[in-house]
């Protein structure tokens, strides 16, 4: 018998493989579970068939994500059958139950020895880590409050925009197509806005990238990878760019709590539509 059946596995926020997609796996709250029977590759291959997990949750997160949906993953508990296997830093068995969901207490655990990658940087960082997660699972459902966080993040990056709200994310995002598609604008000037308004005016700052390499910090840049559009994106950008004003190598931004604030307050999507308009749109309040 191995002595790595017990381990820790992300899902997304409504229980889907952050890797795979498909169907959820099982249904929420139906804990312990144990899946389906599945066939076993006991090849040398570090990614194969199987039900993958990690032996750690700072790895669990590291390889499924902080937020694949642009919500914050689920952490969890699970025990393997005897045929489980390590390859690499992945383990994987033909049989996998979930015995339960990770605490609070051990994902911001987690979060911070993951974080030891940032060195003198870790506490803060797993504190922004932490702090974004709780925002992209939209703990409020206001949209006064959304449009006026909105609205100070555009005072304080000096954009005279106005703000136009869509009825849904999906409704927002196909303005902001038709307008990069159009000839009438650009496309560099619609890269220029989204880099405006999306990266703090650092998206393209050579001291951000440089210090972000200097610190090689490559599993995080993993874990925040932006698989969805819009909040993952916005969570990715926002860390890197605290990070380098933490190391001094930039300035630090003066907005990152607003657009955070509109997160947690419900905000699905904000992305420009058309010249100095901010389009945004609300999470369904059924999704919460």
């Amino acid at each position: 018998m191995s002595d790595f059946r017990t381990g820790w596995k992300v899902l997304t926020h409504d229980l889907r493989s952050p890797l795979q997609g498909g169907a959820p796996l099982f249904a929420d709250g139906a804990l312990p579970i144990t899946l389906p029977r599945t066939s076993l590759d006991t090849s040398s291959d570090e990614c194969a068939a199987g039900w993958n997990y990690a032996r750690d949750p700072e790895s669990a997160l590291r390889i499924g994500g902080f937020w694949p949906t642009g919500w914050p993953s689920r952490l969890f508990l699970v025990e393997a059958g005897p045929d489980a296997i390590k390859r690499g830093d992945k383990l994987r068995a033909s049989v996998l139950t979930f015995v339960r969901e990770a605490t609070e207490e051990e994902t911001r655990a987690a979060i911070e020895r993951f974080s030891t990658v940032f060195g003198a940087h870790a506490a803060a960082m797993a504190e922004e880590q932490c702090a974004w997660r709780r925002a992209l699972g939209r703990p409020q459902h206001d949209a006064a409050v959304v449009e006026r966080a909105l609205a100070a993040a555009l005072a304080s990056r000096g954009l005279a925009w106005s703000l136009q709200r869509y009825d849904t994310a999906w409704a927002a995002w196909a303005a902001w197509a038709a307008w990069e598609a159009m000839d009438a604008w650009a496309v560099g000037d619609a890269w220029a806005a989204w880099a405006a308004w999306a990266a703090w005016a650092a998206w393209d700052a050579r001291d951000a990238w440089d210090a972000w390499a200097a610190w090689a910090a490559m599993d995080a840049w993993a874990a925040w990878d932006a698989r969805d559009a819009g909040a993952a994106w916005d969570a990715m950008d926002a860390l890197r760019v605290a990070f380098s004003a933490f190391h001094g190598r930039i300035q630090p931004p003066p907005d990152d709590v607003t657009i955070r604030d509109a997160y947690a307050a419900g905000l699905g999507v904000a992305v420009p539509v058309r010249p100095s308009v901010l389009g945004w749109a609300m999470v369904p309040e059924e999704t919460r």
